[in-house]
């Protein structure tokens, strides 16, 4: 097995240190497990027809052979360009990572850039992003594939928590509304934890651990909901009569009795 291709030889590696400190790297490939000559239409037709196959497939069963037939290239190429097939994976995965976080920005500027009703806006927001991003059959299945994978990648893992993630980026934008009086946010980490919990981490387990696609109508009942609950906590001063009224209504059932907590 010496020298041969790590898909020859089974699952990676446990951990893949010599790979993540630099140490062992082929020849052609950077530290953050991208090649060198990834890029441009070849390495786009690689790099695509690599993550269909990883999706279908998973890791241990998709061969470099597969990954050749599939981009129209020769295998020799991906090994020129990517070293070998750990690091054509991590490659498609960080590079799928940065588009998806890219698309979220771009739906949280669309919309939330210039606020004039907060919860409309916000709604909006949510109700795109899960639509566009969190239910997405193509990141369902790369979730579930990282999941397969990560006690064979334990760097890959280390690698995606060092990167920027939705929960960050939703923190910054909340922080940027509450600075502007928007929203009352005391803590915008935990706000963002929040506000994912009630909207998008629904639908995502949802749409994860079951058969059935959500409906538009269950997506848009989650949103909704969410949003309306998550601004009885951080709503700005001025909605404390709409959130009064909102408790009331829907946030918790009528008290039974004096004293009743209600919703907080």
């Amino acid at each position: 097995m010496t020298g041969a291709p790590a898909e020859q030889a089974g699952k990676p590696w446990p951990d893949h240190g010599a790979t993540a400190s630099g140490a062992g790297r082929p020849a052609g490939v950077s530290g953050a497990g991208r090649a060198v000559g990834g890029t441009g239409a070849k390495g786009e037709a690689i790099a695509q027809a690599a993550l269909r196959l990883f999706l279908r497939d998973g890791y241990e069963r998709t061969s470099v052979d597969a990954i050749a037939a599939e981009a129209g290239v020769s295998k020799r190429t991906i090994y020129n360009r990517y070293g070998d097939k750990e690091n054509l994976f991590r490659s498609v995965l960080h590079g799928t990572f940065t588009t998806m976080m890219a698309t979220f920005r771009r739906i949280a500027d669309a919309h939330l850039t210039d606020v004039t009703d907060v919860e409309r806006d916000l709604t909006a927001f949510v109700r795109e992003a899960a639509l566009t991003l969190t239910m997405a059959p193509d990141r369902i299945a790369l979730i579930r594939l990282i999941l397969t994978e990560a006690p064979y990648f334990p760097a890959l893992l280390r690698e995606e928590r060092s990167q920027e993630t939705m929960h960050a980026t939703l923190a910054a934008v909340l922080a940027r509304l509450a600075k502007a009086g928007s929203l009352a946010i005391p803590d915008p980490d935990e706000a963002a934890e929040h506000l994912f919990a009630l909207t998008f981490a629904q639908a995502s387990n949802r749409s994860m651990f079951s058969a059935a696609k959500l409906s538009d109508a269950e997506v848009e009942r989650i949103v909704t909901g969410g949003v309306r609950v998550f601004l009885c906590a951080y709503g700005p001063p001025s909605s404390v009569r709409l959130r009064h009224r909102w408790r009331r209504r829907r946030c918790w059932p009528r008290p039974a009795s004096p004293g009743h907590p209600g919703c907080r």
